[in-house]
């Protein structure tokens, strides 16, 4: 488990890991919501994780999108310890300024926090001690993503996987054995062990394996590099605002908001979590192979193969959320202090959600071929001027028509807009890879899916059986009607022959 892996083991082991530990991940959700229900607690309990993703997802995004195409191509061309010192360098860097914000928290807990939310100061009082503890998980999260990336890029695909099955376990005992006397506080304490935990076992791996010198590295002072992190951090800031104004806005739109908002999106986001990251995880380390090459074709067949292969995974499954958001909800989360206007709210939620999983097909595997291509120039000027677009439209219709604005703003930026930018990258940066099957899979997409779920939703709501038969009929209708209508207009070679593969290794096993 613990070893580098060509990339087909890779992504076959890593997602059917990837599986048992989102899985494990969505059971400490359904925990949460048991014991806790949608209160103020569990608002800034998600509010804090959500911060902490917000601060390190600015800065950790350039480590797939900069640092490690970047350290590859040292690697290939100067050998291991050059590319292992440049690297190093970003190590101290990121700690550095994890233990800058970590003091920020730790001296002023409540001002620092009230900068990204609407909360009123008196609740982030009443939960102190949920404050103090976040800065141990800003420190600690943007450390172990970068060497969780560091160790992909050596083709140790599983490691991140199993590092979200230590914080989720983690989680998951202290909220049990301890929920009556720390209440929410114990799942923040087991959440921030787990970090520590996984820090010390991504610092042993990579001393083990990789023989890792931590100390040895050289100031970066190449201009190219930091004109790249600079494009980047620009392209990313305009991403960081308009999340920073999502967080800022719905958390003063009532008490649970946050939690509904949280809950429907990690539930929409599963096969995401599942298949969608793990592909581009294992995909862009090949696209920048293939970048380094300046290998078009095959980048093209990857490009093709990816996305058609996803299609077909992806859109049946956001289809069947989209009908049956509530019983779905209902199933999952309708007990303990989970009341009916919780359900109501997050299946709300979670609908939403659903229409949009199709869209982060693009999203993720396009930014990845960008930034493996380092593509940096026309296709920031874009990505910025579209970001700032998709922030303008989601502050007025929160402001207008609140919760359901805020997602009417999200489907018109990631279906028309972003896709737009896309085209425009490719058209003028791109001319050698041909983009006309990854044109028919968007458009199916805008076609399919309404049509789709507006046939199935006229028959769901008759379907006489329990929920749980009526939803399997559903995802039944879902796939074979998008599988028939994709099999004449995509071209499905590579999935056909991937699922006969699986097929005939699944009855050999059971044989």
């Amino acid at each position: 488990m613990l070893k580098s892996e060509s990339y087909k083991k890779g992504l076959l082991f890593s997602s059917g890991l990837n599986v048992l530990a989102k899985g494990i991940g969505f059971f400490n959700s359904i925990i949460l919501a048991y014991y806790f229900g949608t209160s103020a607690s569990t608002d800034i309990y998600l509010y804090i994780l959500s911060v902490a993703i917000l601060i390190t997802g600015t800065i950790n995004g350039i480590d797939y999108l900069v640092l490690i195409p970047e350290a590859i191509k040292i690697r290939e061309n100067d050998g291991e310890v050059k590319s292992q010192q440049f690297l190093n360098f970003f190590i101290w860097l990121y700690a550095g300024i994890g233990l800058l914000f970590t003091f920020f928290i730790l001296f002023a807990p409540v001002f620092f926090f009230t900068l990204f939310s609407k909360f009123d100061s008196i609740q982030l009082e009443h939960n102190i001690n949920l404050l103090y503890i976040g800065s141990v998980i800003v420190f600690f999260q943007l450390l172990n993503n970068y060497l969780n990336a560091i160790l992909v890029s050596y083709k140790y695909f599983t490691i991140p996987i199993i590092t979200n099955l230590i914080n989720s376990l983690f989680a998951i005992i202290v909220t049990v054995l301890f929920h009556e006397r720390l209440g929410i506080t114990g799942t923040v304490l087991g959440i921030s062990f787990g970090y520590i935990l996984n820090f010390i076992l991504l610092f042993l791996l990579l001393k083990k394996y990789q023989h890792w010198s931590f100390f040895d590295f050289y100031l970066i002072k190449s201009k190219r590099i930091w004109r790249n992190i600079s494009l980047m951090q620009l392209n990313i800031l305009p991403v960081w605002f308009r999340n920073y104004l999502s967080l800022y806005l719905i958390s003063g739109l009532g008490t649970g908001i946050v939690t509904s908002v949280n809950f429907g999106q990690m539930l929409a986001s599963l096969p995401e979590v599942f298949i969608l990251t793990q592909i581009a995880s294992v995909a862009g380390i090949k696209l920048s192979e293939l970048a380094a090459k300046k290998n078009y074709l095959e980048t093209t067949k990857l490009l093709t193969n990816i996305l058609n292969t996803l299609f077909i995974i992806i859109v049946p499954v956001a289809i069947v959320f989209a009908i049956s958001n509530h019983e779905i909800i209902k199933i999952l989360f309708n007990r303990g202090k989970f009341d009916a206007i919780a359900v109501s709210n997050t299946a709300f939620c979670f609908f939403y959600f659903s229409l949009l999983l199709p869209s982060k097909m693009y999203d993720i595997i396009f930014t990845r071929l960008f930034t493996s291509f380092q593509s940096y120039g026309l296709s920031t000027i874009l990505a910025v001027v579209a970001h700032v677009f998709i922030t303008a439209i989601t502050y007025i219709s929160v402001k207008k028509f609140k919760l359901e604005g805020f997602f009417w703003a999200q489907i018109l930026g990631y279906y028309l807009t972003m896709p737009l930018v896309f085209y425009l990258i490719m058209r003028f940066r791109f001319k050698n890879i041909k983009i006309s099957e990854i044109l028919k899979n968007y458009f199916l997409v805008l076609i399919l899916i309404p049509l789709i779920y507006y046939t199935g939703f006229s028959f769901y709501k008759y379907l006489p059986f329990v929920p749980v038969v009526n939803i399997f009929i559903i995802f039944i209708y879902s796939f074979f009607s998008v599988f028939s209508i994709s099999y004449y207009v995509l071209d499905l070679s590579y999935f056909c022959a991937s699922f006969k593969q699986l097929a005939f290794k699944v009855l050999k096993i059971i044989n």
